[in-house]
């Protein structure tokens, strides 16, 4: 079975949390000591053997030497990196940054009592104070989160910062991690994926983990089309809703940039223009690791490698 912590989708362990320490990390996947077996949606109390895991995507941009000590104590450590769309995740990622900003964030960065931090080193949501705003207030927050409320020249700013720069860098990033584990124990999925074959992506995924063929299979076949299609943490900002876990926008329309950013041409084409290398560079690395897929490199020829 898989267990995943039951009250946190992302820990943040080794980037907000570490300072406290390995035990407070275990906790976190305790499971059979904080909910009876038989109440532990996430896991299947017949398995002898759990596989235990977590879902934090900043741990991507992790420095070198935390990757390395990650590597010490898990050696056997299965690694997911999804790769979306270069455009499509910095869009939906600078959207978010809008909307935090508006709610009193310093762009690029987060904030708590101790400082200025940034993905490597975040607050904790959970201890942010919320105010009550009044309808009036709320409805001026929706206004100034909104795309339409900043000319180009702001989200081209902003997409040049050092935090939404790196983590445009996959290539760089996944080449550190590599660095520290076996090739084999990272895999590499294609966002496109998820929405086209969500069944044969999950499929891979777990027996990547650790499941054998048949257990992947009844288990992915045990799932609904709900289950599938659930987006988790997604918030409500303007009508749109984004998805934390993958930085992906949702709305009564299509779910890319070519619809968000259909109305703003130049910007989606200073945007590629920009992202471009960081796709090229990407490429390469699926090419070398031996993968037969490509994310867009803006230049007009498909997701095949030729």
């Amino acid at each position: 079975a898989i267990s995943l912590p039951p009250n946190e989708k992302e820990i943040h362990f080794w980037d907000w949390h570490y300072q406290r320490g390995y035990e407070w990390y275990i906790k976190q996947f305790d499971l059979f000591r904080r909910c009876p077996q038989q109440s532990c949606s996430n896991s299947d109390p017949s398995s002898s053997k759990p596989f235990y895991g977590e879902i934090t995507p900043c741990y991507v941009v992790l420095p070198s030497e935390k990757i390395e000590e990650i590597s010490r104590i898990f050696p056997q450590l299965k690694l997911v990196f999804i790769a979306r769309d270069l455009v499509d995740r910095a869009w939906s990622a600078l959207i978010m940054e809008l909307r935090n900003q508006t709610s009193g964030l310093t762009a690029g960065s987060f904030a708590d009592g101790s400082g200025i931090q940034t993905c490597h080193n975040a607050r904790d949501p959970k201890k942010t104070k919320k105010s009550v705003m009044s309808v009036a207030q709320k409805r001026r927050m929706q206004e100034l989160s909104s795309p339409s409320s900043q000319p180009d020249s702001y989200y081209m700013e902003r997409l040049r910062n050092a935090t939404h720069d790196s983590r445009s860098n996959y290539a760089k990033h996944l080449r550190n991690w590599y660095e520290h584990f076996p090739p084999e124990t990272i895999l590499i999925v294609d966002y496109r994926d998820i929405e086209s074959d969500p069944r044969g992506t999950l499929s891979k995924i777990v027996q990547h983990i650790g499941l054998h063929e048949e257990e992947a299979r009844k288990y992915v076949e045990s799932l609904d089309d709900r289950v599938l299609g659930q987006r988790v943490n997604a918030a409500t900002s303007d009508q749109l809703r984004i998805d934390d876990s993958t930085a992906s926008i949702k709305s009564s329309q299509p779910s890319s940039s070519d619809y968000f950013l259909s109305q703003r041409p130049n910007l989606k084409r200073q945007m590629q223009k920009y992202l471009q290398h960081h796709a090229i560079e990407f490429n390469a690395l699926l090419k070398e690791k031996g993968y037969l897929w490509r994310l867009d490199e803006y230049d007009g020829n498909g997701r095949e490698m030729t």
